[in-house]
């Protein structure tokens, strides 16, 4: 067995173990449903102790509550309520995706943390901008 028999052999092996799966696009989006429950429960708490706490939680459903935005109270009611539900799903699916790719666990949660890190860093900016 000659050595260059042996590498090319484990080359296979490796690169055979680092593609990308369709499981890798499926976990996230599971993980994503799961938490939404949990959210949901958590939400309902935080919900009582204002809106800055909510938003903590759910920053894209703040956004699109603000009045600043400028959505009719009750488009903004029913795109909040869809985005309650269907947050975590699309950033399971959004991770799924980067990983996907990637195939970096760090890549995948990294974007997601930023998306969400951006909509709370916007929800705030406008809650000191216009004073409410």
């Amino acid at each position: 067995m000659s050595p260059n028999r042996t590498t090319s052999s484990y080359q296979r092996q490796r690169k055979a173990a680092d593609e990308p799966t369709i499981v890798s696009l499926i976990w996230p989006i599971v993980l994503g449903v799961v938490f939404t429950f949990l959210a949901l429960r958590i939400g309902g708490m935080l919900a009582l102790m204002g809106q800055e706490q909510f938003a903590v939680l759910y920053p894209w459903v703040a956004l699109v509550k603000s009045p600043t935005v400028g959505i009719s109270y009750g488009a903004a009611v029913a795109i909040g309520q869809m985005l309650m539900f269907f947050q975590f799903p699309l950033y399971g699916f959004i991770a799924g995706a980067v990983l996907y790719m990637s195939n970096s666990i760090s890549r995948a949660f990294f974007t997601v943390f930023s998306m969400h890190l951006i909509a709370l860093i916007l929800f705030i900016a406008i809650s000191i901008f216009t004073g409410a």
